[in-house]
């Protein structure tokens, strides 16, 4: 976990916290508004505030959050993107994916050195690094069975010094997956997707707020109310509550 006196040391010391967010479709989620990557540094940068005794200019000025992430990326495509990551020299990083990589017919075995190799040089960085295996599908989905086993593989990844695995996969199933997959698909001929078809795959802004809600409460032991937030939010609130 890192708490919030560890960032505090960071922003005194070095007066900047960067996090790069790296993955697929799920991390870069442009079109979700408030998406999870920008939810959470809402939320840091508050409580950071908060424990800076209103101290606004050191949090908001010094956490600063970029994003990494690639739209239908697989894992082999982030490891060839861990350069231009690195350029940013990231405090920490945080990914999020895998959910492409049966689709694109990555190997289980290439899925695990892929994610060793980038954690590895992003740790050799000097990058703390938190990995997590990506979210469900929404229900009927068949990438659920195919990732599966992938999402359980990822978990068998050794601990160490600066790095945390999530598991993500069998957190976020606790959730309302009903309310959470209510956008329609554009077409996509590679899973053989139709306009309009459910998409089983992209969460909606309360499924982004819940992947936020994880990654709070297992990284930064932080309490966050993933529908309180998503209320207050859509309810035109320009400080939502959490």
């Amino acid at each position: 976990m890192i708490s919030l006196p560890e960032i505090k040391s960071h922003l005194v010391k070095n007066h900047k916290f960067w996090i790069a967010f790296t993955g697929d479709s799920i991390t870069s989620c442009e079109w979700v508004h408030p998406n999870w990557r920008d939810i959470l540094l809402y939320v840091l940068q508050t409580e950071i505030t908060s424990y800076l005794k209103g101290d606004w200019k050191t949090s908001e000025w010094g956490i600063r959050g970029f994003n990494f992430a690639f739209d239908g990326a697989t894992t082999s495509d982030i490891l060839t993107k861990v350069d231009d990551l690195l350029l940013i020299k990231p405090d920490l990083t945080i990914g999020l994916m895998g959910g492409n990589d049966p689709t694109f017919k990555i190997s289980l075995n290439n899925h695990i050195n892929n994610i060793e190799k980038t954690i590895g040089r992003l740790i050799a960085s000097g990058s703390q690094v938190v990995w997590c295996n990506s979210i469900p599908a929404g229900k009927g989905s068949v990438k659920n069975s195919e990732y599966q086993p992938y999402a359980e593989e990822m978990l068998k990844i050794p601990q160490r010094e600066n790095f945390q695995l999530i598991d993500t996969f069998h957190l976020y199933q606790q959730f309302p997956l009903e309310r959470i997959f209510t956008f329609k698909s554009e077409e996509n001929p590679v899973e053989n997707i139709k306009v309009g078809d459910p998409d089983l795959q992209h969460p909606n802004q309360l499924g982004n707020a819940y992947i936020a809600e994880i990654i709070l409460k297992q990284v930064f032991n932080l309490n966050f109310d993933a529908e309180k937030y998503v209320k207050e939010s859509l309810s035109g609130e320009k400080y939502p509550g959490y």
